[in-house]
């Protein structure tokens, strides 16, 4: 039995050596380019960028356009400066002690003619270091005034109050806020329960004095009623004698005398002549 075996061929080291710098040029090519297009960065619109420089630290920051850094050594971090809304949770206590669950809403941005500084002293987390934490304080602080039951009724006022109060600590950071909206007010399960049971327990001391009101109203017009009729009665007793009588006869009497009459006292009857009779 015959076992055929394929022959390959040698290499040549001149085609070896052709390939090797083949992939050799490609590589440095690609190189080329790479250090071509990382050598500029680009900051989009609402953005200021921060150039880093990671050997000795140094930053700038830029407005939006296109600008040279060193491949390796620079690196480049974006930051938003437009307007921004982020919600917080945060809960407290009221004045007597009442768990109060506040769902805030802040409108802010930082200082674009201070980004450089937002870097370098609190870095691209600043929402997490620092906007989190005032807006937590400043709610504990306005909530604890309040009594809980004031909480709602004094809404807009507790939320000038943190609004106010996260100026005054996030101004120094550089943090402009430009709104605070609180969004939802809620309280703890027991809470809730005992106002619940209070407010049924409100509406039927308001459902009982609304019938009790409606018993008196209702008297007091059986009463009017009762004396209206008496005063009636009273006017028609005084109203009735002869001559009132005889006045309401004539005025129901249609002018003809009746068809028969009765005697004096023998029985006799005697047609009495009608109109009809009359005119023949």
């Amino acid at each position: 039995m015959n076992v055929y075996k394929a022959e390959i061929p040698p290499f040549n080291s001149g085609e070896i050596k052709k390939v090797a710098k083949t992939l050799v040029l490609v590589a440095v090519i690609f190189a080329i380019v790479g250090l071509i297009f990382g050598s500029f960065f680009v900051v989009p619109v609402g953005y200021v960028g921060v150039r880093i420089n990671i050997i000795t630290g140094q930053t700038e920051s830029f407005a939006r356009g296109t600008y040279l850094k060193i491949p390796v050594i620079h690196r480049v971090v974006n930051y938003d400066v437009k307007t921004q809304r982020q919600e917080f949770r945060a809960n407290s206590a009221s004045k007597d002690l009442q768990t109060v669950h506040a769902l805030i809403v802040v409108n802010f941005r930082p200082d674009y003619s201070k980004v450089n500084d937002i870097h370098t002293n609190i870095g691209s987390d600043y929402v997490y270091k620092v906007i989190d934490p005032a807006v937590q304080e400043a709610a504990k602080a306005a909530i604890s005034k309040l009594p809980v039951e004031m909480v709602v009724v004094e809404r807009e006022n507790l939320r000038a109050a943190i609004e106010e109060r996260l100026v005054q600590k996030l101004t120094p950071y550089n943090i402009i806020i430009e709104s605070v909206n609180i969004t939802n007010i809620d309280f703890s399960t027991e809470f809730n329960r005992v106002v619940e049971e209070k407010q049924i327990e409100e509406q039927k001391v308001k459902k009982a004095e609304y019938q009790r009101l409606q018993a008196e109203e209702e008297k007091k017009r059986q009463i009017l009623l009762a004396e209206a009729e008496a005063q009636k009665q009273q006017l028609l007793k005084q109203s009735v004698n002869k001559e009132v009588i005889g006045l309401k006869w004539i005025e129901k009497w249609d002018g003809r005398l009746p068809v028969y009459m009765l005697g004096d006292g023998q029985n006799i009857m005697l047609a009495m002549p009608n109109a009809a009779n009359a005119k023949q």
